[in-house]
């Protein structure tokens, strides 16, 4: 999918998405596509199929395991990668050259630096455009029966995976590898 064909919210976004924030999230579905595939293909010895991009304005994005790191800068938000435990368990075998059946802090790590090469990448491309950004350490969390709230007057969630709200939507690409789907999103804001 081309940048200018990003798929329009279900809904209405209630965040505050002008016109050139849009712009800037039509461009960088192009970057998160690139720098995915490269990374999962040079450093994780997985070929990804590319499925579509779009603007998800849901009050959830349930999940398994999140892999997130933050930005700040003229523009400030959150890079994550979503996928299944499976999914994480075969990118930590994969990475770490060694069959890994349990989900452990290898794995956990894993998705960390997966989460924090992403992102990296990310940042650079935007920073060329939009100024100095500056990344948070990753943050991986995994767990069954879990939610994470993020805005308040949203009731919570206990489910069998990982829920995390956010009043903005997402800008979620999502790939496939080896008969698994996950998602690399991003959450932008403009920085007043």
């Amino acid at each position: 999918m081309r940048p200018g064909n990003l798929k329009k919210p279900k809904k209405k976004s209630k965040g505050a998405y002008t016109m050139d924030l849009k712009g800037i999230m039509d461009g960088i579905t192009l970057d998160i596509k690139e720098t995915t595939k490269i990374l999962f293909e040079t450093m994780i010895m997985l070929d990804l199929n590319y499925g579509d991009a779009s603007l998800i304005d849901e009050t959830q994005i349930k999940t398994d395991v999140i892999g997130m790191v933050s930005f700040t800068g003229q523009y400030h938000g959150v890079v994550g990668i979503f996928c299944s435990k499976k999914f994480a368990l075969k990118v930590a075998s994969s990475m770490l050259m060694m069959e890994l059946e349990e989900f452990n802090n290898d794995v956990k790590d894993a998705v960390g630096e997966v989460s924090n090469m992403i992102a990296g990448n990310i940042k650079t491309k935007m920073s060329e455009k939009y100024g100095e950004m500056h990344l948070s350490i990753p943050i991986v969390i995994a767990g069954e029966g879990l939610s994470i709230t993020a805005v308040g007057n949203v009731p919570t969630v206990s489910d069998t995976a990982l829920s995390c709200f956010s009043k903005d939507p997402w800008l979620m690409t999502y790939f496939s590898a080896e008969k698994e789907k996950f998602g690399v999103g991003l959450l932008l804001k403009e920085s007043k």
